[in-house]
């Protein structure tokens, strides 16, 4: 699977183009095949003329002529001579090439008898180095002059050929006419002039595909850029409404949804400001009969009740607001911002220490992240009395981690921490303040931000705290 490209537009080429070499690879095994076919017919239909011709000019020609061509005058290549009987026998199988020579030298010399015409295939029977070819079919043999006999493996003109065929033929004063056809076999086509023209074509095709898949898929990347935009911030511009038809449909359908989304939020927002606003005013009721208990103990619990309610009201709306992601994206110093808050918190006799790097340009939102940091710190501070704030980056992204000495979380709570409203009972209960709303902000600025916020218990004890933001 690692093979595999990960891309659309990678599998896409990937197929086109193995798609084009596999019906070029076809493509050219049967080329080669009909190639090798139409030698190997040419060069036969090639043999036929010339035999054909020899054999006419023996058929006109004087004892003296007769001599003098079986000596001087034969094609290139060809051994020939003549004897009372057939160097072939008359019980050999005629098929395949055998019966197309035939058929051929036959038409050939104005369609005489098949039986005048002998043709043998000998290329597995070997003869003895320096005498006569198929030497031991050969009848009359000894009428085969020996600067006639051909050999084995003979060099002619060049060129050295497969002797394949033995072919007599019964001229017309009844001598036979015997001839040693040389045949050399076809030679394959060179790979290089077969593969440049195919890895030239596949080169174009996939030039071409790439740049067309490349323009047909930046819709989709639109698309994921836009959904990563929109788990960021609710309030994004819609994506652009172009490209095929169903990418333009799949796009409207992406605004409908984050319009869908955006009304969602702000009816909850006016919601929960419509309810905070209808509250305060039987709280206020409340706490001036409040002031009018006479016992004083009863009074301090219902005033700090009344209070607690409005410090939860209060917090809720601040969180429903959302106001991390309604905050610009500015470029600032991330590494200044976290350092200058730690100095902030030593001097109000916070144990703050802080490692890391000493400059960082980070595009992101400040009042956010800040936020975030103060919620971290201060949840340390509160249950630990003392913490660290280590600040890394890489190429990718910016660690953030808060570590302190506290009693820690159990473990099936990690998670469900970031709720809004959700505390762990034990030392972190609200009777140290807060209404369980720190850690669910902290996760909303690292979401807003594309990145990730988690908890993990320390092994040497305490609480580690992580932000991871992509740079």
């Amino acid at each position: 699977m690692r093979l595999i490209p990960q891309t659309m537009l990678g599998r896409t080429l990937v197929t086109l183009i193995g798609g084009i070499l596999l019906v070029q690879a076809l493509g050219g095994v049967f080329y080669y095949r009909d190639w090798k076919n139409f030698r190997e017919s040419a060069e036969h239909s090639r043999l036929i003329e010339r035999m054909a011709t020899y054999v006419q000019w023996m058929n006109a020609a004087s004892p003296l002529q007769r001599e003098f061509l079986l000596r001087t005058n034969r094609p290139r290549g060809m051994r020939t001579w003549q004897s009372t009987q057939s160097a072939v026998d008359d019980e050999a199988n005629w098929f395949g090439v055998e019966a197309f020579i035939r058929s051929g030298l036959s038409e050939e010399l104005g369609g005489i008898d098949l039986k005048r015409i002998r043709v043998d295939d000998d290329e597995r029977r070997p003869f003895p180095p320096g005498g006569g070819f198929g030497q031991h079919r050969m009848q009359n043999n000894n009428n085969v002059p020996d600067d006639q006999r051909p050999h084995w493996g003979r060099m002619m003109n060049g060129h050295k050929y497969n002797a394949r065929l033995m072919v007599a033929v019964l001229l017309d004063d009844g001598t036979w006419l015997n001839m040693r056809i040389p045949f050399e076999r076809p030679t394959p086509p060179g790979f290089v002039p077969f593969a440049m023209p195919l890895l030239f074509l596949s080169l174009l095709v996939a030039l071409v595909a790439f740049v067309i898949m490349r323009r047909a898929n930046k819709p989709l990347a639109r698309m994921a850029q836009a959904a990563e935009t929109l788990g960021r911030d609710v309030n994004a511009p819609p994506m652009k409404e172009d490209g095929p038809r169903e990418v333009r449909d799949a796009a409207r359908a992406f605004n409908e949804m984050q319009t869908r989304l955006r009304r969602f939020v702000q009816d909850r927002t006016h919601m929960l400001a419509a309810i905070s606003h209808d509250l305060r005013t039987p709280i206020t009721r409340m706490r001036l009969r409040a002031e009018f208990v006479e016992d004083d103990q009863q009074r301090e619990k219902m005033l700090s009740d009344l209070d607690e309610m409005e410090s939860m009201i209060k917090a809720t709306m601040s969180f429903a607001r959302d106001d991390v992601a309604n905050e610009a994206v500015s470029p600032i110093d991330l590494a200044a911002l976290v350092e200058s808050f730690c100095e902030d918190m030593r001097e109000s006799d916070g144990d703050v220490t802080y490692s890391g790097m000493e400059e960082l340009p980070f595009n992101g939102r400040p009042v956010g992240l800040k936020r975030a940091v103060a919620n971290l710190v201060g949840n340390a501070l509160k249950y630990a009395g003392a913490c660290e704030v280590v600040l890394e980056a890489d190429q990718r992204q910016v660690s953030l981690t808060v570590k302190d000495n506290g009693p820690g979380i159990p473990e099936n709570e990690l998670e469900e921490v970031f709720r809004p409203f959700r505390r762990v009972e034990g030392s972190r209960n609200k009777e140290t303040g807060g209404v369980g709303l720190g850690l669910a902000v902290v996760r909303s600025v690292a979401h807003a931000h594309g990145g990730t916020a988690q908890l993990m218990n320390r092994p040497e004890g305490g609480l580690e705290a992580k932000i991871v933001l992509p740079r």
